[in-house]
């Protein structure tokens, strides 16, 4: 019996670490695994599939795959015959419904699928019962049976590592668990649904870790939801992990900063840069907001905690926001966006609350006037405290946080527009700006950032300040001469050659003197800015990593 394991992500970089578990228990019943992604050919991705002539296809189904899956399963039924089913977090609810609005579903494996999966195919090869097989649902003629819940895997250690052969795929994050479950219970969140924190073992962790930096990976994220619930098992695998990483890796993990207690602040500080990111959930400041969606969070502890990491200057930090959330209006959340832009974290990723099937959130929907899509991802379209028009305004000013401050191409001049203002309503402004011109409607160019940027500050007072900075940060991001709306104070080959004889500029640059100026010449680029009403000279080498910029006096 043919069995297809299919995973479809979200974007190329992306894997399947749930299918590959699944993989690694049933391989011996001639099962193969399948990769692809939602932005592939529809109908390249459905022959690759057909051509295979299964006799079972197993989906892993997700808010961000599912519209994908139920027409790959109408196509692969008339065109295979094949039996359809679906497994994963997306599936495991509102099981009837699914089965209801997708005729060519056979069957859903509820819940955690290593055990299960593995005792249906065995099932379907030897023409048993499939009544027997916990944590299944099954088509019968007319009637859609459910067996009884499969219990949570005790030791995890008894899944198979799907990285004893791994290879690494050039360009493609790795996706790994030290656990499973969340000592948290935000109603918004999956992880809500299951109870405890269950830990693979430190000896398979480890091996694990070894096995993928020695793959050749280069970015590893944690899907755990709180890295940093048993702070002794964060602080002794973070350790293995500096031990052994090469050289440019980065291990992404999602922390509560609040719980980090002063130790671990301390622990933070001796890590090699680069080598960590964190993410941060904030999602709201507003205290009502926070006790509904039953986050508990000591924000001022949580400030202070990514002000402590920040100082460090070794760990890159995001902090994320929910729009949507009940008794979070569109004043409520101005405060909580000023709150969380004020820390300082390298990025600030605004989202929209998804009302997830199985969620605490979905059940309270009604309570909180909660109106959201009936199409995956789910996401709120208004609420009680928020209108479907604030939601929009919200909507271009997250695509202008993505554009304008998280790439921080903007740095210079942002902090000196944000220096005595609401960050929000500097955003509302220019995203009011952006709807006029219709560029919320189309892509940009970053050259063309700072051309629209120029334009929506041209009328202020202290334009002629903000062209400098505007220039500074043009010449830190792109390696071109400033365009002539920037005013730009080019600088003679013979001052350049002066400039990259000086040995302050050399050490700078960490080049030595015996280089002749004439190969350094093209790799850098020189410019006057005019500073607080003086002029400085700004020197950029294009060939050190992030365009470090340096101020030549």
């Amino acid at each position: 019996m043919k069995t297809l394991l299919i995973a479809i992500n979200s974007k190329y970089i992306h894997t399947a670490l749930a299918v590959d578990y699944l993989y690694e228990v049933t391989k011996d019943l001639n099962t193969e695994k399948m990769e692809f992604n939602i932005n592939q050919n529809y109908s390249h991705v459905f022959y690759e599939i057909a051509q295979k002539k299964p006799e079972v296809i197993l989906f892993s189904t997700y808010i961000w795959n599912i519209d994908y899956i139920r027409k790959l399963s109408r196509d692969l039924k008339k065109a295979t015959g094949a039996m359809i089913g679906w497994g994963g977090i997306e599936a495991s609810f509102d099981v009837d419904e699914h089965f209801k609005n997708n005729p060519a579903l056979d069957l859903i494996i509820r819940g955690e699928g290593e055990v299960s999966t593995r005792e249906l195919l065995f099932a379907l090869e030897n023409n048993a019962d499939l009544r027997n097989v916990s944590g299944v649902s099954f088509r019968n003629d007319d009637k859609i049976i459910h067996n009884k819940n499969r219990e949570l895997i005790k030791n995890l250690d008894d899944i198979p590592s799907p990285f004893d052969n791994f290879k690494y795929t050039k360009g493609k994050i790795v996706y790994y668990e030290m656990a499973r479950g969340c000592p948290f219970k935000c109603t918004f969140c999956m992880s809500s649904t299951i109870k405890g924190v269950r830990y693979f073992g430190e000896k398979r962790i480890k091996s694990d870790i070894l096995k993928i930096i020695n793959s050749g990976a280069k970015i590893v994220k944690l899907v755990d939801r709180t890295f940093n619930a048993n702070e002794k098992k964060s602080m002794e695998f973070m350790d293995f992990i500096r031990e052994n990483a090469r050289p440019g890796m980065i291990f992404h993990m999602e922390l509560m900063a609040h719980l980090i207690s002063d130790e671990f602040l301390d622990y933070l500080r001796t890590l090699p840069k680069g080598l960590f990111q964190f993410e941060i959930g904030v999602q709201s400041t507003n205290t009502k907001t926070l006790e509904a969606i039953e986050r508990v969070t000591d924000f001022d502890r949580l400030k202070n905690v990514v002000e402590k990491i920040h100082s460090y200057n070794n760990i890159h930090q995001h902090v994320d926001q929910i729009a949507g959330l009940p008794y979070e209006d569109y004043e409520s959340f101005r405060k909580s966006f000023d709150d969380i832009y004020s820390l300082p974290a390298e990025k600030h990723q605004l989202g929209f609350l998804k009302v997830l099937r199985g969620s605490k959130m979905k059940l309270d929907a009604e309570k909180y006037g909660l109106v959201y899509s009936e199409n995956p991802p789910y996401e709120v379209l208004r609420t009680d405290f928020i209108s479907t028009d604030e939601l929009y305004r919200l909507k271009i000013i997250e695509d202008l946080v993505e554009e304008f401050r998280n790439e921080n191409h903007f740095d210079n001049t942002l902090s000196y527009l944000l220096k005595d203002i609401s960050p929000f309503v500097f955003y509302e402004e220019l995203s009011k700006f952006w709807e006029k011109n219709g560029y919320h409607k189309v892509g940009h160019k970053l050259e063309d950032l700072y051309k629209k940027l120029y334009e929506f500050l041209l009328r202020r007072s202290d334009i002629a300040i903000i062209i400098e900075l505007i220039r500074l940060d043009f010449i830190s991001n792109i390696d071109k001469n400033p365009p002539e709306y920037l005013n730009p104070r080019p600088v003679l080959n013979e001052e350049k050659h002066e400039i990259l004889k000086d040995k302050r500029v050399r050490a700078l640059f960490e080049i030595g003197m015996e280089t002749p100026t004439k190969f350094l010449v093209k790799d850098f680029r020189f410019e006057k800015i005019k500073i607080g009403g003086v002029i400085k000279m700004v020197g950029v080498n294009y060939k050190k990593d992030g365009n470090v910029v340096k101020f030549i006096y």
